[in-house]
């Protein structure tokens, strides 16, 4: 992977020095191209009649290079595929951005800051990471909206055909992803900047369609897309999780989605997202009176699109509104937004009427199928608009292919992911700890009608704890113990919620609250350190203080 990496990086920088410099693509587009799918057919763009018309007037057009187009029309919505399909996971392990954001961490040069050691009282330096109850930490979903916005904007008057402009764009956006990589360990840049974020999180969901599952196997030291390293001795990767995020997505998506589903900012993310999709596509007509503009992809290639971002905003049915584009691009954003937030919210209430096999739905299901509805719809919606001025070019039959595809794996995504609940999620992840539990036993095959622990389903794990006579109490607190000292280190749950979180566990096992407060007796004396946060003294008072406020939590 990370040569790969290094061919997509390389790539990458071979794309942006053609902003600046190609020679070889406009032969491409040139009328005398015969057989490119891209070249200016003459009879179009010198008849009046038939002309790309931005108003009134037809666009001037000649042979252009088309690095511009490579990048709109195929390669940002080859990522926006990538997520809903094989999830954030592959996005961010070939993410070029996400590789040289972490050149700061491969060179050993990140910031460090000198502190006091809480125990020996000693100065040291370590990494700086982001606070989750800082400022950023908590509203960086705002945040990265916001950027999100303020760069489609950028886009559309600046960006979207001045070569000069976007490469230039993309060599400041690397210079601030390795800059953040230097000023803040982990993956600062992905969790807490990058616009790019924001989106991962609404094609995701719970989970991707072909995405991993990891919580349904033994626990790896590195998981999905975390931060890693390889062991210069062993030659094997390993963890380099510095813990700058939790719930951290790269870790375990499906957590982090279910952590997060009440985070502020998250719904606006959601919502807003639909909107921004729409109002970004819906401009080039309102700017143009016509979807030749986009469809043809002639904005990829306008002239003096710079020098436009004082022109009239808006043109729609031959009627000029005299407000500037700078002004109207942000303007129709806005509305959108907040058309699309508001439906969300109106669509959440209605969901609340469901119900649930004969029970009505939780508010946080509600929550979840109204997020997949609107993911489902930004899917659809976008690929609708997004990559067609290249897919248009295609015959008829490979480009009904592609439509078949889009249309196919939306519904797949859909159908594996608005049934989900976060019980399910928190019932297969704890499967395979029982799992590790039942293997310390000797099980009569014919139990198992043949097959092995680990072929038989969630359900019949539990079922089969419940049933077999060698899972004695003793051996039920033991897995009980092991469990939930499992959860607090993989942070599925933590000191204040997980006799909470584990309740449907222990009627399982047929446990009670005091077993609960055995298990954590039992924690504090092996392994203390899941007990408290990690900037927390692993002192035995500190220790005795997290247990005690967690059995209160149980007794209460």
């Amino acid at each position: 992977m990370h040569r790969v990496r290094w061919i997509l990086t390389l790539g990458w920088f071979l794309l942006i020095v053609s902003f600046f410099y190609d020679p070889i693509t406009p032969m491409f587009t040139s009328p005398e191209a015969i057989g490119s799918p891209f070249r200016l057919d003459p009879s179009v763009y010198l008849n009046p009649d038939r002309c790309v018309k931005i108003r009134e007037a037809c666009m001037a057009e000649k042979p252009f290079p088309m690095s511009a187009i490579i990048w709109w029309a195929m390669i940002v919505p080859a990522g926006i595929f990538i997520l809903l399909v094989f999830g954030h996971e592959f996005w961010r392990r070939i993410c070029p951005l996400s590789f040289l954001s972490q050149i700061p961490r491969a060179l050993g040069i990140q910031r460090k800051r000198l502190v006091v050691d809480p125990v020996t009282g000693q100065p040291r330096r370590e990494l700086v990471v982001i606070g989750e109850n800082s400022w950023l930490g908590r509203n960086h979903l705002y945040f990265q909206f916001g950027l999100f916005v303020l760069g489609l904007g950028l886009r559309i008057l600046y960006v979207n055909s001045d070569r000069f402009f976007l490469g230039s764009f993309l060599i400041f956006t690397i210079l601030c992803a390795i800059l953040v990589g230097f000023l803040y360990a982990g993956k600062s840049w992905c969790q807490y900047f990058c616009p790019m974020a924001i989106v991962q999180s609404v094609y995701t969901g719970p989970r991707s369609l072909l995405g991993s599952e990891n919580y349904k196997h033994a626990k790896a030291g590195v998981s999905q897309s975390m931060c890693r390293m390889v062991d210069p001795k062993t030659g094997e990767e390993q963890s380099a999780c510095v813990a700058c995020k939790s719930p951290c997505i790269d870790i375990d998506a499906e957590k982090t989605y279910w952590e997060e589903l009440y985070k502020p900012g998250r719904r606006l993310v959601q919502y807003g997202y639909l909107g921004m999709v729409i109002a970004f596509y819906l401009y080039y007509f309102l700017y143009s009176g016509n979807w030749d503009y986009y469809f043809t992809g002639a904005w990829t290639h306008e002239e003096d699109q710079a020098a436009k971002a004082l022109d009239i905003g808006f043109y729609i049915y031959g009627q000029e509104i005299a407000i500037p584009k700078a002004i109207a691009v942000f303007i129709t954003y806005f509305v959108l937004v907040a058309i699309t937030y508001t439906l969300g919210l109106i669509v959440e209430k209605l969901c609340r009427r469901l119900s649930w096999n004969g029970k009505p739905i939780s508010a946080e299901q509600a929550r979840h199928v109204a997020y997949t509805l609107f993911t489902i719809t930004s899917f659809w919606t976008f690929f609708s608009y997004g990559a067609r001025p290249s897919l248009n070019r295609l015959p008829y039959w490979p480009l009904l292919g592609f439509n078949a595809l889009i249309v196919l794996v939306g519904s797949m995504w859909v159908y594996r992911t608005i049934r989900r609940t976060r019980a399910q999620y928190e019932r297969e992840s704890m499967a395979n700890s029982l799992r590790m539990q039942l293997k310390r036993l000797v099980i009569d095959p014919s139990l198992l009608e043949g097959r092995t622990l680990d072929e038989l389903n969630v359900d019949e794990v539990y079922t089969l704890v419940k049933v077999l006579p060698g899972f004695t109490k003793r051996s039920r607190q033991e897995a009980y113990t092991e469990i939930l000292l499992e959860s607090l280190n993989q942070k599925t749950v933590d000191i204040s919620n997980c006799f909470e979180r584990l309740q449907k566990l222990r009627q399982d096992l047929q446990l009670d609250a005091a077993d609960h407060d055995a298990a954590l007796d039992a924690i504090a004396a092996r392994q203390p350190e899941a007990l408290v946060p990690p900037q927390t003294p692993q002192s035995a008072g500190h220790v005795q203080d997290a247990v005690t406020i967690a059995k209160k939590i149980s007794r209460s």
